[in-house]
């Protein structure tokens, strides 16, 4: 079994103020989106996703994985999000298995009459507090991290 590392005061500190601003962000994100499109944030990065797609599609495997998201909670918010008209579920033509999520013109038109308020949002939340260098470094360690978690170091 491996031993736990110690966190040094200032790594401790650091870690807890990370979570707190993760938490705050995306509760801000989070509160905005349901008050502006009564949608969630994961539902908003489904139809982003689909609407930067060729042909605004993709295979639910495959929208699974980049969103990091049990299949059963993407089925949960691809109904609610079908039930509204904006994705639709198509059929492979060839693969019986295979299921696309579609991004519909209601959706597509949808989310970008949402999308200006969101990245207002982004910006009131995220950009707007830190100078251009600190938002700089707040991408180039988000990368890090999220390569590293990829195996991709």
């Amino acid at each position: 079994m491996q031993e736990s590392r110690r966190l040094s005061d200032d790594q401790l500190r650091a870690w807890v103020q990370y979570l707190g601003a993760q938490t705050v962000v995306q509760r801000a994100l989070e509160r905005h989106l349901h008050e502006a499109a009564g949608i969630s944030h994961a539902e908003y990065e489904i139809l982003t996703r689909l609407d930067g797609a060729p042909d605004r599609r993709m295979r639910m495997g495959e929208l699974a994985a980049v969103l990091f998201s049990p299949g059963s909670r993407l089925n949960y918010r691809i109904t609610r999000l079908a039930g509204l008209g904006w994705i639709r579920r198509e059929q492979h033509p060839t693969d019986r298995r295979g299921l696309y999520a579609v991004l519909t013109d209601d959706g597509a038109e949808f989310l970008h009459g949402v999308t200006p308020g969101y990245r207002q949002a982004v910006h009131d939340h995220v950009i707007g507090p830190l100078t251009d260098d600190e938002f700089a470094e707040l991408g180039r360690i988000s990368r890090k991290l999220f390569q590293h978690h990829l195996g991709r170091d």
